[in-house]
């Protein structure tokens, strides 16, 4: 079978040769066309071989067995033969002889073909080929739109809607051909109520059943100059209100994906996706909701395309993904993203003793509540007085500790989990809109006649309350003054005043949240385009927390709530510098901080941190563009003005930025939060902000993700959970990108579900899914799924180093790459070995600074690919002496060596030669061999710990069964061979050439180092010397009847014998090959024939 196979591909090699040699020679190409089909030609071509190639990760593996068993079946391979058709379109598609048109689309179709020959198992979580589109939504229902006005499901909207009107009207863009009219809501806002609004219904055409995992879309146009107007549509499809939000509609995106024009404006246009409700639906309310503390306004919106689909009922459902790697088998998280190696540091939230996978993936931690004001300060100081001077309820405790409830053991068990400083802590939140204790929330500025309406400066009061009391400026000052000295020193400081003590010692913090959330959710994209330093208007200004400005929030940037709230963590947690400008500006600081016994008298010193912890300021929908660059010119204008308050301490004011990541497939984009990153990342390179976090880390699925929707913990189907791998990849390659700016990202959640059921990096079996995978490896996994590339198009190429980042007015952010260090572990040796072949590698050490007496290297291969074969040694052992090793578990070899001799002070050498063997049956494919750890030591006895090195080896599956049996043909045809020049014999010198080639072959058959190609190409080389030599053999003439190689009167006497003779005569098959004319006897004809021959 793989014989005639061979000859068949032989033959089919040899017939394109002959095809394109005469080609070659055609006078008139037929391919002579010039211009754009010329151009396409060559960049299909160029399509074709990459095809056949496929990518760095996942090279496309060619097998040359009938049942695919010498390649990896997990990752994409084909077999040899269904390649050559492709092969064939190629050659064809270049010989200039082929019209353009025709090779076009031949190649097209050969690519296609091919495309749908290669195969994968699907096992591998880092490839997938495309599952297909599973159960495709299709409409069930959708509104008549014969629109009527209702009673407003939420009261807070007029009954009369202000005025707001309804109509539908023609689709006014240019791109109207084909496009149905569309639903324009004319809103009115009389500035009085809580917000504007209309509520509408429509009769659905067909009444339905609406079934689990129907859908509610429909497409939104608005002006440019709606920014800031509207808050939400609510929805109805049965009695369950849904509520699908505005506020994240980019009014400045810099690259739209649709801009129209009407009315005089500038529009765009957002699509809405979410999840329907289940039963029986006859009607559809769509009521729309304007933003809260807006002054008297009007607003023009237009509705288009609702409808509710269904998955089809008779498509095929896509399987759901089955991960079977548990967390404590996949690779630590930490072990590739870590400080050490030049990135950042990983985390999730939880406190307390730090077990299982938070222990093994994380090393920073954080607990969602408890450390905000509500849990920690439950009791207020019976100092707190109103400006009446009345006593304010709840603050009725006697100043101090008592005050407060701290959460200790929670961090304690942090700091005391592991060896010391392993995992780390960070703080959220001091400051908080929310979950603020109720003596607290009633604070209310003293002189701010506007209270929760807003004006043009001032946007109202962030959080309405029941109960309000006007408390003085410094009384509101010096209660959150206090909260922060109390909070922060009892965990950062051993004094009792704090609740601390000695024996229980200071329990460190990496970083703390100051204030969180402080943004309102819209404002901020009607306020920047206009004055990108009115920031201020765009705050939500908590009512206890504003009331520290009082009525002076536009006056100087120092007295400003953000600012002090800020500084006064800078004294909490004092450096050096801090302690020293604290003592020598002490009598001009504020009253309020005297009043309660902190550092008085320069005691401040005993409170003195050479780790501080970074201070930072957290908040969401930061990959909105309006938002970051409010949060931006917010951070620009605080940090600028602390640089020359007499307490600055060398630290910025507001030290790094918290970005709140809970996005979603595609609909939060890499590239948005790119746009974010850049602006933070230039505060840090002109000294503004020391760094980036990504403080909260989920993704949700919604509706419009490849596969549809879904809620964690729910398992995903494989479109899904490809589509949530890519997108954690994207982000992942997005920190990477600018891990020289990043100290953390912190997943919000260990297992199962994050935030609103969104999905986290391991499933509710605590096993690795998708997102996992395309974290820890964000180029290997985006590559191998590579049919989601049109989904997410143009992210991947966002994120390439050297992409210039678009910061609008500001001009565009190009991150700046520190050189990578160079590794001081080395593995150098070959990078290909063929299954069953031995190879060896060299260990030794680079760039290592200083001398080194000793080392500890461990290093670790895959056990199921590779062996061990022989015991380290050392390459030079009178440099260094390999003094003991082991070589268990298996897959893992640690070695303990000396440096001796001129070793010490010249230990960058290859030191130790480790021999290994590929197995026999090991898969195709890349394996890596890699120095997890390595420890030197110097004379002095101080150790270092080094980073490693990974070397990887392509283990290559060899296939010489061909080429053997083949070598075996071509001896036995060279030895049963006879030179000479008599029929069945063969010219002199033939047998030695076929030799040569026998041999030739041999060599490559017994070389062990040989690859497949070198294989392949030895067949084709002998397979044309043995048809070279069986061509040459010497043939009978015909009608020498007595063999002598001619014909002459000796033959014609052997025809006489027989003359006469009929084909009725026994005997006559002897003697019938002189019936030249084929009459049935031997005649004179016979003889005349024959004759004629002798004479010629």
């Amino acid at each position: 079978m793989k014989r005639e196979k061979l000859f068949i591909n032989v033959s089919l090699m040899l017939a394109i040769i002959m095809l394109l040699s005469i080609f070659t020679f055609d006078p008139v190409p037929a391919a002579a066309a010039e211009g754009e089909q010329t151009v396409e030609l060559s960049e299909l071509i160029a399509k074709a071989e990459a095809l056949k190639t496929g990518n760095e990760e996942f090279p496309l593996q060619i097998s040359r067995t009938d049942d695919g068993a010498d390649v990896n079946n997990a990752l994409p391979w084909v077999y040899a033969d269904e390649l050559e058709a492709l092969d064939e379109a190629i050659e064809l598609a270049r010989n200039a002889s082929t019209p353009v048109i025709e090779a076009i689309a031949g190649l097209e179709d050969a690519m296609a073909s091919f495309t749908g020959k290669i195969k994968s198992d699907g096992s591998d979580p880092y490839f997938r080929l495309d599952p297909g589109p599973g159960k495709v939504p299709v409409q069930i229902t959708a509104p008549t739109n014969v629109w009527t006005s209702r009673t407003p499901l939420d009261n807070r909207i007029p009954a009369d809607f202000a005025g707001s009107t309804y109509q539908m009207v023609p689709y006014p863009f240019a791109d109207s051909e084909g496009k149905a009219d569309v639903l324009q809501i004319n809103y009115i806002h009389n500035g009085t109520s809580t917000f504007g609004g209309i509520s509408l219904e429509s009769p659905l055409s067909p009444a339905v059943n609406v079934p689990a995992g129907a859908t509610i879309e429909f497409d939104v146009y608005y002006p440019k100059s709606a920014q800031g107007k509207f808050m939400r549509w609510r929805i109805r499809n049965t009695n369950t209100d849904l509520d699908s939000y505005l506020r994240d509609y980019e009014y400045n995106n810099l690259n739209p994906d649709w801009v129209g024009s009407y009315n005089g404006d500038s529009w765009l246009k957002a699509h809405h996706s979410i999840t329907a409700s289940t039963g029986n639906s006859s009607n559809f309310i769509l009521e729309l909701h304007g933003e809260t503390g807006r002054p008297a306004e009007a607003g023009m919106l237009l509705v288009a395309n609702i409808r509710i689909t269904a998955p089809d009922p008779n498509g095929i459902a896509l399987p759901n993904v089955v991960n079977t790697e548990n967390q404590s088998a996949a690779a630590p998280l930490k072990s590739i993203y870590n400080r050490d190696n030049d990135l950042f540091m990983v985390g999730t939230i939880g406190t307390g003793a730090v077990t299982g996978a938070r222990a093994r993936h994380y090393e920073i931690f954080v607990d969602g509540n408890n450390l905000k004001a509500e849990p920690t300060h439950p009791r207020g100081p019976d100092w707190l007085r109103s400006v009446a001077g009345d006593p304010l309820s709840g603050a009725t405790t006697t100043p101090g500790a008592t005050e407060y409830s701290f959460p200790t053991s929670s961090y304690q068990a942090i700091r005391d989990s592991g060896t010391s400083g392993q995992y780390k802590a960070h703080g959220h939140v001091l400051a908080w809109y929310n979950q603020a204790p109720a003596w607290m929330r009633q604070i209310i500025p003293a002189n701010l006649p506007s209270g929760y309406t807003g004006t043009a400066k001032f946007y109202g009061l962030g959080n309405g309350v029941t109960t309000t009391v006007p408390v003085e400026q410094d009384m509101a000052r010096r209660v959150q003054f206090n909260h922060t000295m109390y909070v922060m020193r009892h965990f950062l400081t051993t004094d009792a005043k704090y609740g601390s003590s000695a024996s229980r010692g200071i329990i460190p913090f990496n970083s703390w949240d100051v204030l969180n959330e402080e943004i309102h959710e819209s404002r901020h994209s009607e306020i920047i385009p206009n004055d990108a330093n009115s920031w201020k208007t765009s705050l939500k200004n908590t009512n206890w927390l504003v009331a520290m400005s009082d009525d002076e929030i536009d006056g100087d940037i120092r007295d400003h709530y953000i600012y002090l709230l800020f500084k006064y963590a800078h004294i909490a947690a004092p450096n050096a510098q801090m302690a020293a400008a604290y003592k020598a500006n002490y009598a001009d600081l504020p009253e309020y901080m005297k009043l309660d016994g902190h550092d008085a008298e320069g005691s401040i010193d005993a409170y003195i941190t050479d780790s501080p912890p970074k201070l930072t300021y957290n908040d969401y929908d930061i990959s909105t563009r309006t938002k970051a660059r409010t949060l931006y010119n917010m951070v620009r204008e605080l940090n600028t003005a602390w640089l020359t308050d007499p307490l600055y301490d060398g630290r910025p004011l507001i030290e790094d930025i918290g970005i709140q990541g809970h996005d979603s497939v595609k609909e939060t984009l890499a590239s948005d939060n790119q746009y974010a990153m850049a602006l933070y990342a230039s505060l840090v390179d002109e000294g503004l902000l020391t760094g980036i976090s990504f403080s909260e880390f989920d993704l949700k699925m919604p509706t419009s993700a490849p596969g549809g929707g879904a809620i964690a913990p729910a398992v995903l189907n494989v479109r899904q959970s490809d589509a949530l791998g890519y997108e954690y990849a994207l982000m992942y390659k997005l920190f990477t990108k600018f891990a020289p700016y990043i100290d953390h990202i912190i997943s919000w959640g260990v297992s199962g579900s994050g935030w609103q059921g969104s999905y986290v990096l391991f499933d509710s079996q605590s096993n690795a899914n998708a997102g996992y995978y395309g974290a820890i490896n964000p180029n290997r996994f985006i590559l191998g799924h590579s049919y989601l590339d049109d989904f997410f198009e143009g992210e991947y190429e966002k994120l390439q180093d050297g992409y210039a980042i678009d910061l609008g007015d500001l001009g565009t952010y190009t991150v700046t790459q520190p050189e990578a260090p160079e590794a001081p572990a080395t593995l150098t040796g070959t990078d290909h070995a063929p299954a069953g072949g031995s190879f060896d590698l060299v260990y030794g050490l680079s760039h290592v600074q200083g001398d080194v007496l000793a080392q500890d290297v461990t290093i670790t291969y895959d056990a199921d690919k590779l062996e061990l074969v022989a015991p380290p040694v050392s390459t030079d052992e009178s440099q260094f002496l390999v003094v003991d090793y082991k070589a268990e578990p298996v897959g893992t070899l640690r070695i303990v060596g000396i440096h001796l001799g001129e070793g010490p002070n010249n230990p960058n050498a290859g030191l130790i030669k480790l021999s290994f063997r590929a197995k026999e049956h090991a898969p195709a494919g890349l394996t890596n061999i890699e120095v997890t750890r390595l420890v030197t030591a110097d004379g002095a006895g101080k150790e270092t710990v080094q980073a490693g090195t990974v070397h990887t080896v392509q283990i290559d599956v060899i296939d010489k069964e061909a080429l053997e049996a083949l070598i075996a043909e071509a001896q036995s045809a060279h030895d049963q061979a006879a030179e000479g020049g008599l029929p069945g014999q063969y010219p002199a010198g033939s047998k030695a050439t076929l030799q040569t080639a026998i041999d030739a072959a041999a060599v490559v058959a017994t070389n062990s180092e040989a690859a497949q190609a070198q294989i392949d190409a030895a067949v084709t080389h002998l397979n044309d010397a043995l048809m070279a030599f069986q061509s040459s053999v010497i043939v009978k003439i015909p009608n020498d009847y007595n063999g002598d190689g001619q014909i002459s009167i000796g033959d014609l006497a052997m025809m006489v014998k027989a003359y006469g003779a009929t084909s009725t005569d026994a005997g006559w098959d002897q003697v019938a090959g002189f019936d030249l004319n084929g009459d049935n006897r031997i005649d004179i004809l016979d003889v005349a024939a024959l004759a004629r021959l002798v004479m010629s």
